[in-house]
């Protein structure tokens, strides 16, 4: 009787437990919703089966998520299916190496949150050549590693070494196109920065090399409203901001498609000393600095207070040109007709230059008529003791005459004829000569040659030269001076002679040995 009770207590409590969760606990409260059982304790706990690891594996047909404790492992294991799976690993907080899974989710299969400063995962390395931690992906568009940061100056991805390389990258396919290290900023911070903090170091900060047939660097800047340059470099030291070197090719090349206004290549110093732009050339016929140019300018210089550019040369030219030449702006003062004119210093201006003295000259030769002795005897002549004949002098032919200003004698001007009429005001020279004939009838007392000049109503003799003679010779009279005069006045040479026998003297025909000349020394005025 006591065993048939005892067996439906059983079935009951069967029948019980198959329609409702389990609790096991000491404050009487029901199970969890969501558990078929539940088991509450702060002071014991749940113990699973234990079991070695060859009775592990000896479990025939193991249920999917069975769990048991392995005894040789000191771990809790899971069947997931498959295989045994090692929960736990011995000493806790880590994973039993090596450990390999695959999954297939949306989500992180691993995920890791530390909220103290220490690192959520760390990998590293002592073998030669060994890796800390790699991360790979073999689908397109994949990421090998994605690292991101939300917080105030958090960093994605911090890299550093102390005796070695912080950050490598490689790619090992040469028909791969795509780009080994790619940076994409939206934010409006810097999208790198390299900074060599050793301040005794002498290594170059950012080094690119390469054995290709592009462009070593290449930097695009795609807004049209932006306005700084695509690249600034700052200096603070006494080195040089950029340096260029090329074996074969242009060490620096500007090119300037469609701005207007722009230079290919902009040189600036804001220092006191020093260059914006240097260019260096070591062999003959080589150009430390090439500009070319097809319609605009080649080589362009500006400075506000300075030398925009500069040129020196010790044995050869600091300067040679092959083609026009043009100077103006600043205080140059350029005008048509300008001369370039320097000071003691070889500062250099326009100015306009003196007056070119002009062309005026003449000579006058030859007396035009002189056997008409009458012509040389006043109508009216004074005492025989003292005969005076005074008279201008026609002369034959002109020798050459600058600007027109002499006329000749042509037998029908005589008021007009024989006279240097002054064209500008100024400093005049002349030259004049007669020759008279011997005679054995003429008793020579003396004779005379007149610089006359008229001026208006009024005429005056400004020089004078002469001779006194009783012998055989032919008699020679000159005279010659500088005169200041006036434009408009008239210039003639008389003749006057006075002689006992109260007789005109005849002149000597040669044209060499009777003459007027006069030309201007320079203009007043200028």
């Amino acid at each position: 009787m006591k065993k048939l009770i005892l067996l439906s207590s059983m079935i009951i409590l069967a029948l019980c437990i198959k329609a409702q969760s389990v609790a096991v606990n000491t404050d009487g409260n029901a199970a969890h919703g969501s558990s078929i059982f539940e088991a509450k304790s702060t002071t014991k706990g749940l113990l699973i089966p234990r079991m070695t690891s060859a009775q592990r594996s000896a479990i025939a047909a193991p249920a999917l998520g069975l769990l048991v404790f392995d005894t040789d492992t000191k771990t809790i294991w899971a069947f997931n299916g498959i295989a045994w799976s090692n929960l736990t690993s011995a000493g806790g907080g880590s994973l039993t190496l090596p450990f390999s899974q695959s999954v297939n989710m949306a989500t992180s299969p691993f995920l890791l949150t530390n909220q103290g400063t220490g690192a959520a995962i760390e990998g590293s390395s002592t073998a030669q050549f060994g890796i800390g931690m790699t991360a790979k992906t073999t689908g397109d568009g994949g990421w090998g590693l994605y690292a991101f940061s939300n917080g105030a100056g958090a960093k994605s991805i911090n890299s550093f070494a102390d005796n070695g390389t912080a950050f490598h990258g490689e790619n090992n396919n040469p028909a791969n196109t795509n780009t080994l290290m790619n940076l994409f900023n939206k934010g409006a911070g810097k999208t790198g920065s390299f900074q060599l903090a050793n301040s005794s170091s002498t290594s170059a900060n950012v080094q690119i090399a390469g054995n290709h047939l592009g462009e070593q660097l290449k930097i695009y800047q795609t807004n049209a409203a932006n306005t700084s340059p695509a690249v600034s470099i700052e200096n603070a030291g006494s080195g040089t901001g950029v340096e260029v070197i090329s074996t074969t090719g242009y060490a620096v090349k500007g090119v300037t498609n469609t701005a207007t206004g722009f230079a290919g290549v902009h040189g600036s110093n804001n220092g006191t000393a020093g260059s914006g732009v240097i260019g260096v050339s070591h062999a003959p016929n080589t150009q430390g600095v090439y500009g070319n140019s097809s319609s605009g300018i080649g080589v362009r210089g500006l400075s506000n207070s300075g030398t925009a550019l500069y040129g020196n040369s010790s044995t050869g030219y600091a300067l040679e040109t092959n083609g026009k030449i043009k100077i103006a702006g600043g205080n140059t003062n350029p005008s048509a007709g300008a001369v370039l004119t320097s000071d003691a210093t070889g500062n250099a201006t326009w100015q306009t230059p003196a007056a070119v003295t002009p062309k005026i000259a003449f000579r006058a030769a030859g007396i035009a008529d002189p056997t008409n002795v009458d012509n040389m005897i006043p109508s009216s002549p004074p005492a025989p003791e003292s005969y005076v004949i005074r008279k201008k002098v026609d002369f034959a032919a002109l020798s050459y005459d600058f600007g027109g200003v002499y006329t000749l004698y042509n037998g029908s001007n005589e008021s007009t004829a024989s006279k240097f009429t002054v064209p500008m005001t100024g400093l005049y020279h002349f030259d004049a000569q007669f020759e008279f004939l011997f005679a054995v009838t003429f008793d020579y007392r003396e004779i005379e040659i007149s610089l006359m000049v008229q001026r208006g109503a009024e005429t005056f003799e400004m020089a004078r030269g002469g001779s006194y003679i009783n012998s055989v010779d032919n008699t020679i009279a000159s005279v010659s001076t500088d005169l200041t005069l006036l434009a408009g006045d008239k210039v003639y040479v008389a003749a006057r002679q006075n002689n006992l026998s109260s007789l005109p003297s005849a002149f000597v025909s040669q044209v060499n040995s009777n003459f007027f000349s006069g030309h201007l020394v320079f203009p007043f005025g200028n």
